[in-house]
C-alpha cells in the first residue's frame, strides 16, 4: 500500500455474524485500517448510499440476502466498489464462483482468519493502487495518442515509419497518390521513379549504417508532379541499442521554395535596374560635369594658371567618381555576364575589386570554361562577388584569388583570402550575406563550403555537372 496514503484506508465489513464483525473490526484497526461494519444486505446498501469504501469484505451468505444479489444490488445503485469473499467451510466453490463475478479474492473462516484478513486487506489495497495507476497511465497514453492523432490529421508533414529492410511499416500523409493501398511493406523503388527513389535510399541507407540523423532536401514525384521535400531521418533502435530501422518526417516546401526564387529574382532585377540607372544616368551627369570642368579650364587658363589647375583637379576627381560609379554599375548589373559569360564577369570582378578595394585580386581558370544556363552562372557569380565583399569588409583581406575550374565530374568555384577567417561558424552565423549564398548554390543543385586556412578562408561551391548543361573549350 501506498506509505504516502493521507488518511487510512476505510474498510467496510458485512457479516451478520456480529461476534465476526468485532474480531475483525479489531484486527483490522491493529493495522490503523478505518473500519465500518454492517450486520445485514440493507445496512451495508444504506452505508453505501452516503459513503465509498476503499474496500469491502463481503460475508457470502447472509441473513436476508446473498452476496451474488447483493452485488447486483450495489452495482445498480453504482456504488459497487472492490471487494473480497468472506465464506464459511466447504463453500470455496461457490466463493470461486463469485470471484467470477468480480471478487479479488476469498478468505476462509478458519482457526487463521482473524490473523490473515490485514496481510489479505493490504494485498488487496497494493493490487488496487497498481491497477489504478495503470489505468490512470493507460488513460494518459490514450489522451496523448488522440492528441497526437488530430496533430496528424490536420498536418501537412508527412511522417513514416521503416524496417531495417526499408520497407513501410507504418505512415501519414505519404506524399504519393492512395497511399492507403500503396504503402505497407513497399520500399521506395516500389513508390518513386528510379532516380528518386535512388536518393531516397541513399539516405536511408546512411542513417542505418552511421546510426546518425541526415536532413536533405529530395525531389517526390506526386500525382505527376515534381514536389521538393525537406526530409529528416533518423535510426530505430531497440531496447539493447541496436538499429532495427528508421523513422522520418517530410515536409513539403515547393511553395517557400518558389516564393524564395522569386524574391531572388525580384532582387536580381532591382539590383539591374539600380545598375542601370546608375550607368545611363549618373554616370553621364557626372560626364557632363567633367566636360564643363574642362572647358571652365581651358577659359581660366588665359586669366589665371592656378584657378585652371584648381578647374583641372575638380574634373580629376569627377572622373575618379565616374570610374567607380561604372564600377559599381557593373557590380550591381554585370552586362558583361551576358555578353562574354562567367569568366569575362569574374575577371571584371576582380579588376574592379582592386579598383574599389585597393587589394590584390586576381581570377584564375587553368582551362576555359563555359557556361551556357544564363541562371546559373549569375548564381555562380553572385557567390562569387559575396565571397569577395566578404573577404575585403569582414576579413580585412589584401590578397584574394578567384578561381574556376572543372575537376572530374564538377564544376568548382573558389573564393580565398589571407584575411581573418570565419569569426564563427558559416552555419551558424546570422549574416544575411552567407545565408544567400547556401541559398542561389541550392538553388543550381551545387554545395557550398566554408573553410577556414591557415591564413585567410575559402568559399568552395562545387556544382555537379549533372545539373548544368556545361560545354568545355581548350585555348586555340
Amino acid at each position: 500500500m501506498d506509505s504516502s496514503r493521507s488518511k487510512p484506508a476505510t474498510i467496510l465489513v458485512v457479516d451478520d455474524d456480529r461476534g465476526v464483525l468485532r474480531l475483525i473490526e479489531k484486527s483490522l484497526q491493529r493495522e490503523n485500517f478505518c473500519v465500518a461494519k454492517a450486520d445485514s444486505g440493507k445496512a451495508a446498501l444504506d452505508w453505501l448510499q452516503q459513503h465509498r469504501p476503499d474496500l469491502m469484505l463481503l460475508d457470502l451468505k447472509l441473513a436476508d440476502s446473498n452476496a451474488k444479489d447483493l452485488i447486483a444490488k450495489f452495482a445498480a445503485a453504482k456504488r459497487l466498489s472492490p471487494f473480497i469473499i468472506i465464506t464459511g467451510q466447504g463453500d470455496e466453490r461457490v466463493a470461486v464462483e463469485m470471484m467470477k463475478s468480480g471478487a479479488m479474492d476469498y478468505v476462509v473462516k478458519d482457526a487463521q482468519f482473524y490473523d490473515l484478513v490485514p496481510t489479505l486487506v493490504r494485498k488487496a489495497l497494493e493490487q488496487i493502487e497498481r491497477e489504478q495507476k495503470l489505468a490512470a497511465a493507460e488513460e494518459a497514453l490514450r489522451i496523448s495518442e488522440e492528441r497526437f492523432r488530430v496533430a496528424l490529421k490536420y498536418s501537412p508533414i508527412a511522417v513514416f515509419n521503416q524496417d531495417a529492410n526499408l520497407r513501410y511499416t507504418w505512415f501519414h500523409n505519404m506524399p504519393i497518390a492512395e497511399p492507403e493501398k500503396t504503402v505497407l511493406g513497399k520500399t521506395d523503388e516500389d513508390l518513386f521513379p528510379q532516380s528518386e527513389a535512388d536518393r531516397l535510399v541513399q539516405i536511408k541507407t546512411r542513417v542505418l549504417a552511421t546510426g546518425l540523423g541526415l536532413r536533405q532536401e529530395v525531389n517526390c514525384t506526386v500525382n505527376g508532379e515534381t514536389r521538393i521535400y525537406d526530409l529528416a531521418v533518423e535510426p530505430v533502435r531497440d531496447p539493447a541499442g541496436k538499429i532495427v530501422g528508421i523513422t522520418g518526417a517530410a515536409m513539403d516546401i515547393t511553395e517557400s521554395k518558389r516564393l524564395e526564387r522569386e524574391v531572388l529574382q525580384i532582387s536580381e532585377l532591382e539590383q539591374r535596374r539600380i545598375g542601370q540607372d546608375l550607368h545611363d544616368g549618373i554616370c553621364q551627369h557626372l560626364a557632363g560635369i567633367e566636360l564643363m570642368s574642362q572647358v571652365l579650364e581651358q577659359n581660366l587658363e588665359k586669366k589665371s594658371k592656378l584657378q585652371a589647375a584648381q578647374a583641372q583637379k575638380i574634373s580629376m576627381h569627377v572622373r575618379d567618381v565616374i570610374g567607380q560609379t561604372r564600377s559599381l554599375a557593373r557590380g550591381l548589373s554585370p552586362l558583361v555576364l551576358e555578353s562574354e559569360g562567367l569568366m569575362a564577369a569574374l575577371d571584371e570582378l576582380a579588376a574592379n575589386t582592386e579598383k574599389l578595394f585597393g587589394v590584390q585580386c586576381r581570377f584564375a581558370c587553368p582551362m576555359p570554361v563555359e557556361i551556357h544556363q544564363l541562371i546559373t552562372a549569375t548564381h555562380l557569380f553572385r557567390i562569387a562577388q559575396e565571397a569577395v565583399t566578404n573577404a575585403v569588409k569582414h576579413g580585412k583581406s589584401t590578397e584574394i584569388e578567384i578561381s574556376l575550374e572543372r575537376k572530374l565530374d564538377k564544376l568548382v568555384l573558389t573564393v580565398r583570402d589571407n584575411g581573418s577567417g570565419f569569426s564563427q561558424s558559416p552555419g551558424g552565423t546570422k549574416g544575411m550575406g552567407l545565408r544567400i549564398m547556401q541559398y542561389r548554390a541550392g538553388m543550381i543543385g551545387a554545395t557550398l563550403l566554408f573553410q577556414k586556412q591557415n591564413k585567410g578562408a575559402a568559399v568552395v561551391c562545387f556544382l555537379p555537372l549533372t545539373f548544368l548543361a556545361l560545354k568545355s573549350a581548350t585555348t586555340p
